[in-house]
Formats: C-alpha cells, sequence, structure tokens
C-alpha cells in the first residue's frame, strides 16, 4: 500500500476511533459526576478499549495471514491511549515468524475474551435510557476492522464472516443484556 493509500485508510479510521473516544470521555464524565469513586481513571477507559480494538484488528490480520508492516503500523497508530501489550511496538512483528505471531494472538485471544470496560458502562446506560451508544461503539469497530480488511488487495470484502467471528463475544453481549434486538 503507498503512502497516500494509507493515509486515506488511517484518516478514515482515526474518524470513526474518535467517535468511540468522544462516547468514552462523556460516559466517563457522566458517571464520574454521580460517582467520584470510580476504579477506572478516564484515560483507563481509552487504553481498555484501545487493546480491544487492537486485539480484533490483529484477529483481522491473522484471518488474512497478512502481517505486513502496513498492517501492523495501522493497528500501532489507531490506539492512542493503550496496548494490547504495553510497551511493545507492534510494528516489530510485521512479517515476523510463526511462533512470534502465535504469541501475540494468544495475548489477542485472551483480550478478546473480555468485554471492554467501556462497553459495559455503555450497554447500562443504554439499557437504562433506551440509547445506543453501545452500538454505535461496536459500529465503530466494525468499521475500522473493515478497513483494515480493505487495505489487502485480495481480500474477499462480500464475506465479513471473518470480522463476524472476532466480535462474536462482544455482539453476545449485546444480545443477552438486550442493549440490541436479537
Amino acid at each position: 500500500m503507498n503512502k497516500s493509500e494509507y493515509d486515506i485508510l488511517s484518516e478514515r479510521s482515526k474518524t470513526y476511533y474518535n467517535s468511540s473516544i468522544n462516547i468514552i470521555g462523556d460516559l466517563y464524565d457522566g458517571i464520574n459526576s454521580a460517582n467520584d469513586d470510580l476504579e477506572y481513571t478516564k484515560i483507563g477507559f481509552y487504553a481498555d478499549f484501545d487493546a480491544y480494538l487492537q486485539a480484533v484488528l490483529l484477529k483481522v490480520c491473522s484471518f488474512a495471514d497478512n502481517f505486513s508492516f502496513d498492517n501492523m503500523k495501522f493497528i500501532e497508530d489507531i490506539a492512542e491511549y493503550g496496548k494490547l501489550i504495553d510497551g511493545t511496538d507492534l510494528t516489530l512483528f510485521a512479517d515476523c515468524v510463526k511462533d512470534m505471531r502465535e504469541t501475540l494472538l494468544e495475548k489477542a485471544d485472551e483480550r478478546l475474551k473480555e468485554i471492554p470496560v467501556s462497553f459495559k458502562l455503555a450497554g447500562a446506560v443504554d439499557v437504562k435510557n433506551g440509547g445506543y451508544i453501545t452500538k454505535k461503539m461496536f459500529d465503530n469497530i466494525i468499521r475500522i476492522a473493515f478497513i483494515l480488511k480493505s487495505a489487502d488487495k485480495n481480500a474477499n470484502l462480500k464475506d465479513n464472516s471473518d470480522i463476524s467471528t472476532i466480535v462474536k463475544p462482544l455482539f453476545k453481549f449485546m444480545s443477552v443484556n438486550s442493549i440490541i434486538e436479537k
């Protein structure tokens, strides 16, 4: 992917990312104003979301078996507050050997088993107020994952079962808790 393509995809993704970060910030401010002994800081909420998003994106790469430098840079650059693996630059995993990829993907799988705290809080607010903020954050993750997938010229963009599989636990959380229609 040439620099201008990367910049366009990165910019589009940042729009969706910033939308979710703004939602999380508003959630935090609303909850913090009513309860000042929260376990997480605002940055902690953001970092938790970032780690989850990076895990999703790494799994997109694993389905395509494409751990190119551009993909790893995309995943590294999208997160502003936290990382899947603290202190690790994901671009170091570009085109790495299978053992290193497997270690990275184990971390991603572990992270994907946990629903981000921001989604749990958004879900609680949505259930109470009949809102849609959880779905908006979910849609943003899907869009970012699709943008990364679309960067691969060989990707089948009509079959998104890979992305559906990756976010299935999050979708199930939303369904079980009546945050979205089942």
